[in-house]
């Protein structure tokens, strides 16, 4: 991926670091004001004009997210890759809390649905790439007997989930993936970034992150409550929580999973996780890398 970066750069960057690599890698030169965000293959064009589409409409409707750099033609394809150029942001205290979360939530919960099109919230065809990915990799580092019983939770829960999201009446813009990592403090102001997943579901998948967070990261029971308070509703009180929730783990664990062969530590979680998830643990510690 560093190849491509270096492709879409001009001039080449002289302080480039990774800041993430996930479904994406994030690049950060500070010296040019830029982060470099590059798409796993250039086959996801659609996807990746959403994010720019998104960013420049959430701007407009004074919302704040992450300015793309559009004084560069973006998305650009470069070593098989996409490219896009976003606004950088530095690392600034006090670090974004559940209360930014959840007013950037509230507020972009109420806002109408964007003048271009959106996709509905289906999150089983990314999980069932990253599975064939997986699956597909020679010497893989995932076993076939977790590929397999990901896969069949897949197929367990695809139809009510679908179903769900048609039939719930709080369906609006959602974020997709709303958690504290995705949240920049800029001045006086945090920004809601990463738009890869926005679309139109329930808006109750926004707040399982934070939901889930009580149970599998150690999050304060006083600080989910606070989070409550202050957007207004508490998902796990709502109709289908115990689905969404089994379909945004689901998520987690075939996102991380694609990092198995790189980090002995995502191999150690992932398998935390497999564990919990085969025994229908849902208080089982995970650990966010």
């Amino acid at each position: 991926m560093l190849e491509a970066v270096r492709d879409a750069a001009a001039p080449h960057p002289h302080d480039l670091r990774l800041l993430r690599l996930g479904e994406n890698a994030l690049f950060a030169s500070p010296a040019q004001g830029l982060v470099y965000r590059v798409a796993r293959s250039d086959s996801v064009r659609d996807k990746v004009e959403k994010e720019l589409a998104t960013a420049r409409w959430l701007l407009a409707q004074g919302f704040p997210g992450l300015p793309p750099r559009d004084e560069f033609p973006q998305p650009l394809s470069a070593d098989g890759r996409l490219v896009t150029f976003w606004e950088y942001v530095p690392p600034a205290d006090p670090q974004p809390a559940l209360a930014d979360l959840a007013a950037l939530l509230r507020d972009l919960h109420a806002l109408p649905a964007p003048d271009f099109p959106l996709p509905t919230l289906d999150p089983f065809p990314v999980m069932r790439d990253r599975l064939r990915t997986a699956g597909a990799e020679p010497d893989t580092a995932v076993s076939e007997k977790d590929l397999a019983f990901l896969a069949t939770a897949c197929d367990t829960h695809e139809a009510a989930f679908r179903d769900l999201v048609v039939s719930d009446p709080d369906v609006g813009l959602v974020h997709g993936d709303a958690h504290r990592g995705n949240l920049l403090r800029d001045g006086d102001r945090v920004l809601l970034i990463d738009y890869e997943a926005v679309a139109l579901g329930p808006r109750s998948w926004d707040l399982l992150p934070t939901a889930t967070a009580v149970d599998r990261f150690g999050l304060a029971a006083s600080e989910y409550d606070e989070f409550c308070s202050l957007y207004g509703a508490d998902v796990t009180r709502r109709h289908g929580y115990r689905l969404l929730r089994t379909v945004r783990e689901l998520g987690m664990t075939t996102w991380l999973m694609q990092n198995v062969p790189h980090s002995a530590a995502a191999a150690e979680e992932f398998a935390v996780r497999m564990t919990s998830l085969r025994e229908g643990d849902h208080v089982a510690r995970w650990h966010a890398l």
